[in-house]
């Protein structure tokens, strides 16, 4: 009976072994996709808000240039529409017609200017609020990564560069990701290695007690079998 509690606990140890692993393996695996979120989202906002500015002022020199083309346009059709009313009063019936149409031509002109204008002061205004989104998501971004990296640097065997500190721009939190992921894939090597000691050792144990092999078996299910079979 001694030895069988000493191949259950054993047995138990194992699983538990097993388990933390497993555990850590897991938080280094979230980390590491945190930070290549991370690292991807900060260059897309890095790129957004550098072009941004240079967007702005295009739309802004166009809009300059619409609402001066809407000016003329307008008095175009004041000056036709003059034009309108004093053939009216003694114009030919061609004359007025003639002086009609270059009114509503004239109109359709001003019309399409207005349009662009407020298309253009849309866009300025769309471009405008997405920065101010961009600047606010890009705050709580660099938020996040200062606590990635704590958790990160709470790890066991994250080496010194994964340690670093994400830096204060958008620009350093790509390099930064970087960094992390490459030492966290070490850790992950790591303990995978250890998790495929622990299932050895566990096949290992299964197979002297139960007499076959049972390679590949989790920890979990060489324990059972042993419990089964010792009566645990």
């Amino acid at each position: 009976m001694a030895a069988a509690d000493t191949i259950l606990a054993l047995a138990a140890d194992l699983e538990r072994r097993d388990a933390a692993a497993a555990a850590r393996l897991a938080r280094v695996l979230e980390l590491a996709e945190q930070a290549e979120r991370i690292g991807v989202r900060a260059a897309e906002l890095h790129a957004f808000l550098d072009d941004a500015p240079a967007r702005l002022a295009d739309l802004d020199r166009e809009t300059a240039s619409a609402r001066d083309a809407l000016r003329a346009a307008e008095a175009a059709v004041a000056a036709a529409r003059r034009r309108a009313d004093e053939v009216a009063r003694r114009g030919s019936e061609e004359a007025c017609r003639q002086a009609a149409h270059e009114l509503a031509h004239a109109e359709e002109r001003a019309a399409d200017a207005g349009a662009r204008v407020e298309r253009l002061e849309a866009d300025a205004a769309r471009l405008r609020s997405s920065e101010a989104r961009a600047r606010a998501d890009a705050r709580l971004l660099l938020g996040e990564a200062a606590d990635a990296a704590a958790s990160v640097a709470g790890l066991e065997r994250v080496s010194a560069s994964g340690r670093d500190v994400p830096g204060d721009t958008l620009g350093e939190l790509p390099g930064w990701a970087a960094r992390v992921r490459a030492a966290l894939f070490v850790v992950r090597g790591q303990l995978e290695g250890e998790r495929e000691r622990v299932v050895r050792e566990a096949n290992e144990l299964g197979a002297s007690v139960l007499g076959e092999p049972v390679t590949g078996a989790s920890v979990a299910l060489v324990r059972r079998r042993l419990e089964q079979t010792l009566g645990g």
